[in-house]
C-alpha cells in the first residue's frame, strides 16, 4: 500500500471517528444504507396493538378456538363428518377412553365412577336425543355442569366422531340429526 493511499486511508477513519464522536453509533451505522434493515422494520412495543392485519385467509397455529354458546345458535352448527362405520368405529375408540368411566359401555349414565360421584345423563333418552349435534360438540369440548371440559383432550374431528358413536348408540341411523 502506498504512502499516499495509506494517509487517504488513516484520514478516512479519523474522520469517520470524529463523526462518531459527534453522534450515536446507531446513527452513525445509520449512514451506510445496508446496515439499516434492521434498524429500520415495523415493529410492535410491548402492550401496543399490532397494525398490521393477518393476511386474509391464514389460520394461526397457536391460541384458543372460539367459544360456543352451550345455550344459543348450536342447533345451526352443522356435524360436517359423515356418520360411516369408520367414523363410528372411531368415536367408539375416544369414548371408551374418555367418556366410559361416566356414561358407561352402553351410554346410561352407570359407569363405574358413578359408584362414588353424581351419576351423569343417561345419552340414551329423549331429552338426550332431542340435542342438536352441534350441543353435543360444544358440551365435549367445554363441559357444563359436572362434566368437565374435554377440548384439550379430544381435538377437532375426533369430537364429531364422538358425536356420531353417541348418535348411534342413540339408535340413530347414517343420517343426521
Amino acid at each position: 500500500m502506498s504512502r499516499r493511499r495509506g494517509a487517504a486511508v488513516a484520514a478516512a477513519l479519523a474522520l469517520g471517528l470524529g463523526a462518531a464522536g459527534c453522534t450515536t453509533l446507531d446513527n452513525a451505522i445509520a449512514k451506510v444504507p445496508w446496515f439499516t434493515t434492521m434498524r429500520d422494520q415495523p415493529a410492535i412495543r410491548p402492550f401496543e396493538p399490532p397494525h398490521l392485519m393477518p393476511p386474509p385467509g391464514s389460520v394461526p397455529v397457536t391460541g384458543r378456538e372460539d367459544s360456543l354458546d352451550l345455550l344459543t345458535g348450536l342447533g345451526e352448527v352443522v356435524n360436517p363428518v359423515a356418520r360411516t362405520d369408520w367414523s363410528v368405529g372411531r368415536g367408539r375408540r375416544i369414548f371408551e377412553t374418555y367418556c366410559l368411566v361416566c356414561h358407561g359401555a352402553a351410554g346410561r349414565g352407570d359407569g363405574p365412577v358413578t359408584l362414588k360421584f353424581i351419576p351423569p345423563p343417561d345419552l340414551t333418552l329423549d331429552v338426550s336425543k332431542q340435542r342438536s349435534d352441534g350441543y353435543i360438540y360444544a358440551l365435549l369440548r367445554q363441559g357444563r355442569g359436572i362434566m368437565p371440559r374435554y377440548g384439550d383432550k379430544i381435538r377437532g374431528a375426533d369430537r364429531w366422531h364422538v358425536v356420531n358413536y353417541v348418535r348411534r348408540l342413540q339408535g340413530a341411523g347414517d343420517g343426521r340429526q
